[in-house]
């Protein structure tokens, strides 16, 4: 098995690389809108049309709340993106952080500077009307987004090898002995602290751009919050019917594998990005899975030939369930046919 915590310190400070710029921005901001308040007109000119003229307004008392939390959020999210995985696979590049921790500079650079311009914009023009951006701004934000790209690049530091791994189906989980009649069952919870996090960064969002919006912009952010909250855990359980998986809450949706279809189970180590392509429900020829993180995950290699995984912690035990479920199961079956 894989130590989770092989390298807390590289994984936290990258968590604090990628924050780091979004703080950084966000304070600048707040230096200019302070600076140059006294000349900003209420409301003031947030939205521009495709000609560069205001079209979109919001009050002055509003605006620093909402670029502020503009500027934060995605800062949050894929901090949460670098904690969770990194500390998931931890050296084992389920998902290369370097990339991860430039694009989170790169934007960091292209957001800020809109709010810069447009705060600047305000404090120069006569009325909020008047306010006008040029493609210029874009150019400057490009630009903005090369340079911190480049900074992020630098600081993120070099991903760590992958560590040696096998390919194979993973050994057979060690057998228990049942009963004829013993009663047995396992049952586990497992969840993503990336898509609980990530989901309710969407509702903040979501929030935040229905003060500044109104509700029918906000529903893009809060109808994938709410999804990724309900889809964030899963309970997985194996007994005399078989393995299911479903939501913890109401059990549904749940799939169900009844132990006639089980040729055996085992338990092994799996790379969401790498041997799944993502995260989620995930079909590929001759395997299937619901796949909430990298790690360990029990593996039910079916009748058919193909297998199907689910991640979830303390795999080994309820793959030596399932086996020996399965073995009382066949030695309980009727062998011979009446005459």
């Amino acid at each position: 098995m894989v130590n989770v915590s092989a390298q807390p310190s590289s994984v936290r400070r990258r968590v604090v690389v990628v924050l780091a710029p979004y703080l950084v921005f966000s304070a600048v901001f707040l230096a200019v809108f302070g600076s140059l308040r006294s000349r900003l007109p209420d409301p003031v000119a947030t939205h521009f049309g495709t000609a560069g003229r205001a079209d979109g307004f919001t009050s002055l008392a509003a605006l620093p709340y909402v670029a502020v939390a503009l500027l934060l959020i995605p800062g949050v999210v894929l901090a949460a993106c670098v904690g969770a995985f990194g500390a998931e696979r931890a050296g084992a590049k389920s998902l290369p952080m370097r990339p991860l921790v430039t694009l989170a500079y790169g934007l960091a650079g292209f957001v800020v500077v809109p709010f810069l311009a447009l705060v600047v914009g305000n404090a120069r023009a006569d009325a909020a009307e008047d306010v006008r951006l040029s493609l210029m701004t874009l150019a400057e934000a490009l630009a903005a987004a090369a340079v911190s790209a480049g900074l992020g690049l630098l600081l993120a530091g070099k991903d760590a090898p992958a560590p040696p791994r096998s390919t194979g189906p993973g050994p057979l989980a060690p057998g228990l002995e049942l009963g004829p009649r013993e009663s047995a069952a396992w049952t586990r919870t497992t969840g993503s602290r990336a898509l609980a996090v990530t989901g309710a960064a969407l509702l903040a969002l979501g929030a935040v751009v229905a003060v500044a919006a109104g509700w029918g912009w906000s529903l893009s952010f809060l109808i994938p919050g709410v999804m990724f909250l309900l889809c964030c855990r899963l309970r997985v359980t194996v007994d005399r019917h078989g393995l299911s998986a479903g939501l913890p809450w109401g059990g549904l949706p749940r799939i169900r594998i009844p132990l006639a279809r089980v040729e055996r189970a085992s338990s092994r180590d799996v790379r969401a990005l790498a041997d799944f392509g993502g995260w989620g429900y995930r079909v590929h020829p001759g395997s299937s899975g619901l796949v909430l993180r990298s790690g360990e995950a029990l593996v039910a290699h079916l009748t058919t030939g193909s297998e199907f995984t689910v991640t979830v912690d303390d795999s080994a035990t309820a793959a030596a369930l399932l086996n020996a479920l399965i073995a009382r199961d066949r030695e309980n079956a009727p062998t011979g046919q009446g005459g």
